[in-house]
């Protein structure tokens, strides 16, 4: 008989008080039943999954693998029990949106406030994620709708426009560079705070300073917009973000914004869904997203 999940919750505590006795009490279990239980575990994986001592027990090397995998099992079980309750509260259906970070600071989540009024029965499960693990979660299935700053491409998936995204500079309010707008070349010779090389803006502008034989002094990433602009108004270098999504720092930080003359500053974002049988919830929060952007 395979191990319940009594038997692997009580192993995981008497690993973590180092007590069998006081396991066995927590786990409302007689010391007997809780040794029993835990004998069998060791009969049913014919390994030693305990070193016992006259001060307590500690867990084998076999009885740390276990561990791992039964915090693992009983956080999925938590998780099942979380979904299938909504589902008793009379949720319909459940949806999964990824969104890159450029999305999520700025319309998005109003727009899904009144997705979640017009659907209440519908389950919105979000994550951010970066443009390039979003498609791979699209295509797995993991996600069922996803935004993007990618280029279009590949049969496997169905993208519509979703809105614009335009890159700005972001410099200190005090910045000797006083233009308003600027080619991408007049602020190589600065230094730069950027997101870490997985971020579709650090490939973009990598690629745009070698396109013209000018190399990127990048000498600061991280992984958020708010960590980007405070390093930026503490004189660490400059930076290029999206306009929409970084205004909210930008008097609270004391930054200016340069326009950026070059096309490439002017980026599209996109909804994506699998174009094989997506489920009638993905469809409709595509759609609505969609709409959104038409509006």
């Amino acid at each position: 008989m395979a191990p319940d999940l009594t038997s692997i919750e009580l192993f995981i505590k008497t690993v973590k008080l180092g007590n069998l006795s006081r396991a066995a009490e927590q786990s409302h279990l007689s010391l007997s039943a809780a040794s029993r239980r835990l004998s069998l575990l060791e009969q049913h994986f014919k390994v030693a999954l305990l070193h016992r001592s006259s001060t307590g027990v500690s867990p084998t090397a076999a009885g740390e693998v276990l561990v791992e995998h039964g915090l693992s099992i009983l956080r999925a079980v938590d998780v099942m029990h979380a979904d299938l309750a909504d589902y008793a509260k009379g949720a319909t259906g459940r949806v999964c949106l990824y969104a890159n970070s450029s999305a999520m600071s700025q319309q998005l989540p109003n727009q899904l406030t009144q997705w979640n009024a017009l659907h209440p029965g519908i389950r919105l499960d979000i994550r951010e994620e970066r443009s390039r693990e979003i498609l791979q979660a699209v295509r797995d299935g993991v996600a069922d709708v996803g935004i993007v700053t990618t280029q279009p491409g590949g049969e496997d998936l169905r993208f519509v426009p979703y809105c614009q995204d335009r890159l700005c500079l972001l410099v200190p309010d005090d910045h000797p560079f006083k233009m308003r707008h600027a080619r991408f070349a007049d602020l190589l010779g600065y230094d730069f705070v950027g997101l870490e090389d997985n971020a579709a803006i650090t490939a973009l502008i990598t690629e745009a300073a070698a396109a013209i034989g000018m190399p990127l002094r990048l000498r600061v990433q991280v992984r958020s917009f708010e960590a980007v602009c405070r390093l930026i108004a503490a004189g660490q270098g400059v930076g290029v973000l999206p306009q929409g999504a970084v205004q909210i720092f930008r008097k609270e930080m004391a930054l200016r914004f340069i326009e950026i003359d070059d096309p490439w500053a002017d980026r599209q974002m996109y909804l994506c869904t699998r174009q094989q049988q997506p489920s009638p919830t993905s469809l409709a929060l595509f759609d609505y997203l969609g709409a959104c952007h038409r509006a």
